[in-house]
């Protein structure tokens, strides 16, 4: 009955009882009216008959409940006998519906499966040398612990330092540095390296290739190589030949450094993945933030969720804003890069006829270098790093970073 009682929504309930009581209400009614219609009408007494007041029989009142009972109507005692047990039925239905039955509390909910993905695996930095994990979950409580490790041709491979090797899951996420441990062995190209991550219940991911981005002193740290120096040749022995006067060695002017942007600082409230683009996928990592740093903010995505940064080691990249505490006021300009709304052909030429490099994803991210006059194309670059023109209904581009992109001369 309460499995019965569980389905049914309370104001339903309510409802069955109200109309069984007026249905109810409606035969006692209906029986009285009958049974009126059956007695005959009694004739008055004759005016001209004297009554005799002392010889009519005294009906005594009724002392108990029992004999009230026995002076009511059939329609009457049926009455009294369902209006309690109705009553009954619904205050049993509310308590079953407000509070949870013992069958009810000794069934446990149904679990949410434990999944564990690897979204993304990198060297991001080279000194100290450094991974970069991002781990995806699914049936972890926040507060849940999730542990990397670093595979060598499928076999365990003990370079992770294992105090930073451990991160703590929010909102089925995890974002893990860690750098090389004191004494690890030194990796060896050609071979496979791939990361695994592992739960607190002994849930383990699909292995995920270790990337290695073709970025200056990554590959170098992570294998320890160190680059050869060209070998000195000692020079000729001169034969005794007249000398001739010096030439005048011309003087070379210093090549000049280009200067790294620089904007307003920020503080890092949780470390991090810095990004080549703004947007979260594999092979995108490319550098990474701690706790407690300061980065210079260079620019945003036009809805404010990724700001370009340039971090303590000169290290240029997206940073999503919920790892930066950013001081109220601050000014940043908003960068040309936005999101594909929908899936097309990247041209070599802003022409539809012209040859078809590549194609852009919807959801994906671009960055705009140039438009036609007419506003109708934009020269892109995509995640792909293939740069071609792509038509602008492709694009999802506000009025402002529209005006700031170039036109193609």
């Amino acid at each position: 009955m309460q499995d019965l009682l569980s389905q049914l929504d309370l104001p339903i309930m309510i409802g069955l009882i109200v109309l069984v009581l007026v249905i109810l209400v409606a035969v006692v009614l209906l029986a009285r009216r009958a049974r009126q219609a059956q007695t005959p009408p009694t004739s008055p007494p004759s005016v001209s008959e004297p009554i005799d007041y002392t010889s009519l029989p005294i009906e005594e009142e009724p002392t108990s409940m029992a004999q009230r009972f026995a002076g009511l109507s059939l329609a009457g005692k049926i009455l009294v006998i369902l209006v309690p047990i109705l009553v009954l039925l619904g205050v049993l239905a509310l308590v079953l519906t407000l509070l949870p039955g013992g069958d009810q509390a000794a069934v446990a909910p149904t679990p949410v499966p434990v999944t564990l993905r690897v979204r993304d695996a990198a060297v991001i930095r080279a000194e100290p040398p450094t991974i970069g994990v991002t781990i995806e979950t699914t049936g972890l409580a926040d507060g849940a612990v999730v542990t990397t490790e670093l595979l060598e041709d499928g076999q365990p491979f003990a370079w992770m330092n294992p105090d930073q090797a451990q991160a703590t899951v929010r909102n089925n996420r995890a974002e893990l540095q860690i750098q090389r441990a004191d004494g690890a062995p030194t990796p060896t190209e050609g071979r496979s390296y791939t990361v695994v991550a592992r739960g607190p219940d002994g849930a383990s991911s699909d292995p995920v290739e270790l990337s290695v981005p073709p970025i200056a002193g990554l590959a170098e740290a992570f294998f320890e190589k160190t680059v050869a120096e060209a070998p000195t040749t000692p020079p000729p022995t001169p034969t005794s030949a007249p000398t001739p006067a010096p030439a005048a060695t011309p003087t070379l002017a210093p090549t000049a450094t280009p200067e790294l942007p620089t904007g307003p600082v920020a503080s890092v409230g949780n470390g991090g993945n810095v990004r080549r683009q703004p947007i979260v996928v594999a092979n995108n990592v490319v550098a990474g933030i701690n706790a407690g740093e300061e980065v210079q903010l260079l620019s945003r995505t036009p809805n404010g969720a990724w700001y370009r940064v340039r971090t303590v080691r000169d290290e240029i990249g997206w940073v999503s804003v919920t790892l930066l505490r950013i001081p109220p006021g601050v000014s940043v300009p908003v960068a040309p890069v936005v999101t594909v709304f929908v899936t097309g052909p990247v041209y070599e030429r802003p022409d539809r006829a012209s040859t078809e490099l590549d194609r852009v994803n919807q959801g994906e991210v671009v960055e705009l270098t140039r438009r036609t006059a007419a506003g109708d194309w934009y020269a892109i670059v995509n995640l792909r790093d293939v740069a071609g023109w792509a038509p602008a209904d492709l694009l999802g581009i506000p009025p402002e970073v529209a005006a700031a992109v170039p036109v193609e001369e």
